[in-house]
């Protein structure tokens, strides 16, 4: 308990209380037009969780020169925050007593019964970003945008698995592994009558392979498309960028180590995905998140070790890095594989 209130404070309280020591607000408080007025109105409003005033006192009533102080800026980026349905103190509480490995059933599971709105999680991002870089923004800072990350993560896995009965867990008629209902964007290629295909195999096999890898599952009505992946994987990446930040403000425990255990999975994926170049912890933007990138997250979905699948990240890891040495004439790709219907980024067939 005592932790969760240290830590509660260190990021609520440093957003909401009035630093009347720092300001003479007093002179100017008969003003009610004032700036130093309409800001504590702002955090007045902040407090009582009203984040559409408060973003509408900074953003439209406030001066310009007034909105670039680094005390409003948090005070924004908290309300955007709100908005986006991330309260803090439910969040650290969650992940102080979670005690399940799969982060990403505890990440979307977070917001079960809670109405979420992605894109302002976006703009709070956005602003605390606009700050400077990890060592430029202190560690309050750097552990609200480790937070906002994990909140970027959840939101949208909510809003795009959990939208049917938001009770925290993967819809039945969801798929992680496929970025439209169908699959026909990431499923593998067509053979050789489709010329309207750019993928199209230089042999009359394709079918073999579709056999071998599997077909998209059918009956699927929700799913993860590019742009939604690349928000849940820069999502990751701000954790992982700000993870010293998190890791002092939580200590050891299941998330931490979970997260940790993620982290050095996702970059084994990569560097065996024919292509891949930058690591997991370098894409915190959407813009720098990478093909590669977006399918080693769809397989780790569906992993038994993170995700909701029973598929095996190991032994994915282990194909993905014989690819090259593969012949569907003679072998066949193991049964653990993770999302076997998606294909692979770079797949020399």
């Amino acid at each position: 308990m005592e932790l969760f209130k240290r830590i509660t404070i260190l990021i609520i309280a440093f957003s909401l209380s009035a630093s009347c020591s720092s300001e003479n607000v007093l002179s100017d408080f008969s003003n009610k037009e004032s700036d130093e007025a309409l800001y504590i109105d702002a955090k007045k409003a902040l407090d009582e969780m009203e984040w559409d005033t408060t973003i509408d006192i900074i953003n439209n009533q406030l001066s310009s020169t007034y909105q670039d102080k680094r005390d409003v800026k948090l005070v924004l980026a908290s309300a955007y925050a709100g908005q986006c349905g991330l309260l803090f103190a439910n969040l650290i509480q969650g992940m102080t007593n979670n005690p399940s490995s799969q982060m990403f059933r505890f990440f979307m599971g977070v917001w079960a019964g809670r109405t979420v709105a992605p894109d302002s999680c976006e703009l709070a991002i956005d602003v605390l970003q606009g700050i400077g870089s990890v060592s430029e923004r202190s560690d309050k800072e750097n552990l609200f945008l480790a937070l906002l990350g994990v909140a970027r993560m959840g939101t949208n896995l909510s809003a795009n698995l959990d939208s049917g009965d938001h009770d925290g867990d993967i819809d039945a008629d969801a798929t992680v592994c496929h970025d439209d209902a169908s699959g026909s964007l990431t499923k593998w290629p067509d053979g050789p009558d489709d010329p309207g295909n750019p993928d199209v195999l230089p042999f009359p096999y394709i079918d073999m392979y579709r056999d071998e890898f599997g077909h998209p599952p059918g009956g699927m009505t929700k799913y993860l498309s590019a742009n939604a992946m690349k928000r849940v994987a820069s999502g990751f990446g701000l954790v992982l960028e700000n993870f010293a930040a998190l890791s002092d403000a939580l200590g050891s425990g299941t998330s931490i180590d979970s997260i940790g255990d993620l982290s050095a999975d996702c970059d084994a994926a990569l560097a065996a995905i024919p292509g891949a170049g930058a690591g997991c912890a370098t894409m915190t933007t959407p813009a720098a998140v990478s093909d590669e990138m977006v399918y080693a997250m769809r397989f780790m979905m569906d992993s038994a070790e993170f995700g909701w699948g029973t598929c095996s990240i190991a032994d994915s890891v282990t194909f993905f890095s014989s690819l090259a040495t593969y012949n569907p004439f003679t072998q066949s790709p193991p049964g653990t594989l993770c999302c076997p219907s998606t294909r692979i980024p770079g797949a020399p067939f």
